[in-house]
Order: C-alpha cells, then sequence, then structure tokens
C-alpha cells in the first residue's frame, strides 16, 4: 500500500484521432510553420507530443519538436516517455539552462533513470549545473544496480511517527506541496522503521486525538532496494497496489515504486515472453523496420532448428508406417485435423501456463494440480471433437473402424498436447530456464511428432497391420 505523487493534469484540446495529427505536426515542420506549431503543441498532451517525436527517426527534426514546448513542465512529462536515442539527443544537445529547469520539475527516479542513460562527461556537466540538494538525490538513486527497486524508485513519499494523530497527520499532509497526491500514509517507529500504512479514508474517519498507530495496517508488502523490478512489478500486480514501498535491509524505508513507474517493466516483461515464446528478438517488436534482413534472419534461424529436425523425425516416422498408409488411404485424409487441433490446445495451454508462471498465478509446485486440471480439459475437449470427427469419417466413408481410429487419435492426441505444454514450461522453470521458451516451437514440434506416433500405432494395432 503507497502513496503516489504525480503531476496536475494538463489543459488539452479536443482529442483527435493519433495518425492524423502526427503526420499534421511533421508536415506543418517540413514547412516551417513554427507559429502554427507552437499553438497546437501547447494544447496538445505530454503523451501526444512525444507520439509525435517518436514517430521521426530523424534525431535534429525530434530536439525542434522538443524545443517547440514552452511549458516546462510540459517538456518534462514529455521528455520521460520519449524513447532512449531520443531523450539522449534532447538531453544532450538542447541549451543548457532550459534542461536543467526542466530536470529540476521531474520526479526523482526519472530524473536520475535519464541521466544515468548519458554520457559519462554530459552527464557530469548536467549533474555539476543541478541544485545540490537535487544532486545528492540523484546520486542517491544512481548507486543502485540497474533493473532493480532502489534504481526504479522515487524519494517522494509522505511518511509519519505512528505516535502522530490523526488530527497532526491531516495537519502534515495540508502542509504538502499543491503538485503532490497522496494517496496512503506510512507510518514508522522511533528508529525510522516501516511498521505500517493508512489509507486517507481511515485517517479522515479516525477521531482528531487517535494516534495513527492504532488504526494503521501492520501487514504491508514491501521490497528490498535490490529485488529485482520484475519481482516488484509482479507484487504490485499481484496484490493490487497502487505503489509499493522500498526498504533496506533495516527495514528503513528508502522510497516508493508507484504503478505508472512499473507499466513499462510490466509490458517489456510480456513483450519479451512474447516474442521469446515464438523464437523471436524482442528488440524486433519495436524496430523491425529499420532492422536488416539479414540480422532478422540470423536472430530467428537458430530458433526454428528445433521444428526442423522435428519435421525430418515426423517425415521419417511416416515412411517407417508407409504400410499403414498404403493399404487405408483415407487416414491421411484426417492427419491435418488431428495434428492441427492437438497443436491449437498445446499452444493455447502453453499461454496459460507460461503467463500463469510470469504473473506468480502458478507456482512449480503447483505442477500436480494443473497437470490434472489440464488433462481432464483435454479429455473433454478431445471427446467432443473425436465424436464429431468419427461421426464425419462414418458418414462419408462409411467405415466404422476408420471412425474408431480418428475419433480416439484426436481424443488421445489433444488430451497429451495440454500434459506437455502444460509440463514443458514447469521443467524450464524448475531447471532455471525462462519458461516462454517452452511456448512456441518446441511444444508443437513435441506435440507433432509424438502425434504422428500415436496415430499411425493406433492405427496399426486397430487394422492388424
Amino acid at each position: 500500500m503507497s502513496m503516489i505523487v504525480a503531476e496536475e493534469p494538463q489543459d488539452t484540446m479536443e482529442a483527435m484521432p493519433a495518425p492524423k495529427y502526427v503526420e499534421t505536426i511533421r508536415r506543418l515542420y517540413r514547412k516551417g510553420a513554427t507559429a502554427q506549431l507552437n499553438r497546437i503543441i501547447a494544447k496538445l498532451l505530454p503523451g501526444d507530443i512525444a507520439m509525435v517525436i517518436n514517430a521521426t527517426d530523424d534525431l535534429d527534426e525530434a530536439l525542434d519538436l522538443f524545443d517547440l514546448i514552452a511549458d516546462l513542465n510540459q517538456a518534462g512529462e514529455t521528455l520521460k516517455d520519449l524513447r532512449e536515442d531520443c531523450q539522449i539527443h534532447i538531453v544532450s544537445t538542447s541549451e543548457q539552462g532550459r534542461m536543467i529547469a526542466i530536470l529540476e520539475n521531474l520526479s526523482p527516479d526519472t530524473r536520475s533513470h535519464i541521466i544515468s542513460q548519458l554520457s559519462p562527461e554530459t552527464g557530469s556537466q548536467l549533474m555539476n549545473a543541478l541544485a545540490r540538494d537535487t544532486q545528492k538525490e540523484v546520486q542517491s538513486l544512481l548507486q543502485y544496480l540497474p533493473d532493480t527497486a532502489g534504481k526504479l524508485m522515487t524519494s517522494e513519499f509522505f511518511a509519519i511517527q505512528e505516535t502522530a494523530t490523526a488530527a497532526e497527520s491531516l495537519d502534515a499532509l495540508r502542509g504538502l506541496p499543491s503538485h503532490e497526491f497522496v494517496f496512503y500514509v506510512y507510518v514508522l517507529d522511533e528508529q525510522q522503521r516501516l511498521t505500517g500504512v493508512s489509507s486517507l479514508r481511515k485517517l479522515l474517519l479516525s477521531p482528531p486525538e487517535t494516534q495513527i498507530r492504532h488504526f494503521m495496517d501492520t501487514h504491508v508488502h514491501t521490497v528490498n532496494v535490490d529485488t529485482p523490478e520484475k519481482e516488484a512489478a509482479q507484487l504490485v500486480t499481484t496484490h493490487d497496489l497502487m505503489a509499493i514501498p522500498v526498504v533496506n535491509d533495516q527495514g528503513m524505508i528508502r522510497g516508493i515504486i508507484t504503478v505508472d513507474d512499473l507499466i513499462h517493466v510490466i509490458q517489456d516483461a510480456d513483450t519479451q515472453a512474447m516474442m521469446r515464446s515464438v523464437g523471436a528478438d524482442s528488440e524486433q517488436s519495436m524496430g523491425i523496420l529499420s532492422q536488416a534482413v539479414t540480422s532478422i534472419a540470423r536472430t530467428r534461424m537458430p530458433w526454428l532448428a528445433a521444428p526442423f529436425l522435428g519435421g525430418l523425425l515426423a517425415a521419417w516416422i511416416l515412411g517407417a508406417f508407409e504400410g499403414t498408409m498404403s493399404r487405408v488411404i483415407q487416414l491421411s485424409f484426417f492427419m491435418p485435423m488431428i495434428f492441427g487441433m492437438a497443436g491449437n490446445v498445446g499452444s493455447q495451454t502453453a499461454v496459460v501456463a507460461v503467463r500463469g508462471l510470469a504473473t506468480g498465478v502458478i507456482k512449480v509446485s503447483d505442477y500436480l494440480a494443473l497437470l490434472v486440471k489440464e488433462t481432464m480439459t483435454g479429455v473433454l475437449i478431445g471427446a467432443f471433437y473425436g465424436i464429431c470427427l468419427s461421426s464425419y469419417a462414418l458418414l462419408v466413408f462409411k467405415s466404422t473402424t476408420l471412425a474408431f481410429v480418428v475419433g480416439i487419435s484426436i481424443l488421445s492426441n489433444i488430451t497429451y498436447a495440454g500434459v506437455i505444454a502444460s509440463s514443458l514450461p514447469i521443467l524450464l522453470q524448475k531447471l532455471g530456464h525462462d519458461p516462454a521458451i517452452g511456448g512456441g516451437p518446441y511444444v508443437l514440434t513435441t506435440v507433432d511428432v509424438l502425434g504422428v506416433i500415436n496415430y499411425l500405432l493406433i492405427a496399426s494395432l486397430v487394422y492388424g497391420f
């Protein structure tokens, strides 16, 4: 539970479809219509301006558009939403006085993150120009390792002693700067350790003379300064927190991470997992049009080795059962249906398993429960489509034997597809590997190869070949 610090919303013009105003602004820029650009940009949300700037590959154009932002608060909010190369170029080449004023208005975590991306020379120049208190703030955040809670946190939060009364706490809240939004109040003991948290609702409804320790919530979700940011994001999403406090080894609160700061962590993790599950590089999703074809192919080809080898194995197996296939040619008619359905079920199950492991909903210790549930689900789905496929084979080919073979085959293939797809990601997690890589080519290849063996073995046994 926590408190959020945010800027007050800007006045905005009526929203236009993003592609329309992006192209309009870029066209006006090319024409040199500065007066019109100033009027439009002044009415846009920072996120909309960032969208316009991020749409250009010309860093000088990005700088020119950024320089048209007159309001420093608007400029700061825009700066934090820009892609990394734009941020570095703009901060490094802008007029230093204006950039210092912009940086001073940013939240501590955003400011330190931007400065950490700069070259040592540029970063040092900007640091020396910042106010002394701001320098100390940035240095305190830069000491933490990358991709940790300490690196991501902001030092702007509201905390009060546990002996303070409700009335004293409200008086302290009224004394905060007008731009700070406080949704939760952190409570500290005499040693400045975090002991509890209170919502504003409790604070407002409690008797004025009641000490905050008597109505605070003592169960507080926290992370350590060295906790990986992905774990912090998982805690926030699992427990529906607006923010999470960051403490050191002594239990003293050093800052908080707000949910808006974790959104990009969650999005990046989801993107990486999705791209890895299909054997692609996560960077390709953001810059595929600017990447060389050879680079894209070089990244994807190794992941396709497993499906390729699996296909060769399946072809060899089909050759071994050539006699069965030649005697009952109708068996080949149903192969795409049976293997395709099993592959689709495997993909569905793998996505559920990988996503569950990523969010913490599923743990390695839950394997047996997941296996039982996916097996039962596979049997139910397989039985339904088995009946449908058997009925079709019986009506079209007038063969009860063929109907039995294809019905049993699709039932068994769908069932074991669910078992394999739920087991492989958990096995990878258990071995310390990324479970996402088990959600794509490996699952489908395994399901296909075993599907071929299963189908032809059932046909051989039933037909007596």
